[in-house]
């Protein structure tokens, strides 16, 4: 195994140019670039030592459709995963645990948009698991490995490990050249502090379009998904309707359009207002403004907490239906 590693990591190498200026007390995992032998060997050190215990969170889901992976975050058996890999709410699946154990398990929410989804172990409260970003720090250049089961379990192949780093983020979507592959879709994505900070989403043949859930959508969705809600497209265009497009930050939404003649511009809401709260709900992403609308009708009255050229201001709105708009 370290030789394989050392290969992988060897090729790592060659991705990243070095930089100048490095500061010494960084771990080697924590700089721009590996800069030595031995930034290699406690990169492959770091991994080595977070690899046991990831891997025994790390399941295979069958759903009689197809197969694909999760992982568990709770000893009572929470899985996240994604939403495809679901399918729908209250959905009966087996899992496989690392040690090919199958265990029953339903389904729970999720959302089509972000690809985000729960399921849940049935009768167990001792599994392993693996801890969450409580927030997502990562950033572009950060180092990272995915885990999964392609290709569905496999008893003598065991987890595949996929070293690499975060190349991109946008909103409800973070890529890496962590090479997925068909059946990792749902497999976790880890720092290099061994916590789960996305899941797999969508894969492809090329190296560097690797597609992963960042931990926040699931976050901000939290309870939408325990309670075993969908967002589902058809679900959106029935639900209310704003008519604002934004773009998250650490603050909120900053609104970046409006749409003439809709709910949002009647009651005023202006390009570069920041959203922060819908019904005194923070709001935190775009999905979280998506779902929040979208649990209403059409004719409802809404509450929206925005800033404004440094002033806080609120505005009651009442909701219109997408069809319409």
């Amino acid at each position: 195994m370290s030789f394989r590693f050392f290969l992988l990591l060897h090729v790592q190498l060659c991705l990243f140019s070095q930089l100048p200026g490095e500061v010494l007390e960084k771990q080697a995992w924590e700089k721009t670039s590996p800069q030595s032998l031995e930034d290699l060997r406690e990169i492959q050190s770091q991994l080595q030592s977070l690899l046991p215990e990831a891997e025994k969170s790390v399941v295979s889901i069958e759903t009689g459709d197809g197969a694909g992976s999760g992982v568990i975050i709770s000893p009572e058996g929470l899985v996240l995963t994604a939403a495809h890999v679901i399918g729908s709410t209250g959905k009966r699946m087996k899992v496989r645990l690392h040690d090919g154990k199958r265990l029953s398990a339903v389904s729970l929410g999720g959302s089509e948009l972000s690809d985000a989804g729960m399921l849940q172990i049935k009768g167990r409260k001792d599994l392993p698991f693996a801890p969450i970003s409580a927030k997502d720090l990562s950033s572009v250049g950060d180092w990272c490995f995915a885990l999964g089961h392609p290709g569905g379990f496999d008893s003598r192949r065991g987890v595949i490990v996929r070293l690499g780093r975060i190349i991109g983020k946008k909103d409800e979507t973070m890529q890496t050249d962590s090479r997925l592959l068909g059946g990792d879709s749902g497999g976790p994505l880890f720092d290099f502090e061994g916590k789960v900070i996305a899941i797999h989403s969508r894969v492809s043949t090329q190296p560097d379009q690797n597609f992963h859930i960042p931990i926040e959508s699931f976050h901000a969705n939290w309870d939408f998904f325990r309670d075993q809600s969908i967002l589902t497209l058809e679900s959106l265009a029935e639900g209310g309707f704003l008519g604002i497009s934004c773009q998250e930050s650490a603050r909120g939404l900053l609104v970046i359009g409006v749409l003439e003649g809709t709910p949002a511009e009647k009651a005023g809401i202006h390009a570069g207002d920041l959203l922060t709260q819908m019904d005194g709900k923070f709001l935190s992403t775009r999905e979280n403004l998506t779902i929040s609308v979208s649990q209403k009708k059409p004719g409802e009255l809404v509450r929206l907490t925005y800033e404004r050229d440094g002033n806080l201001l609120s505005s009651e709105i009442k909701l219109g239906r997408r069809s319409e708009e």
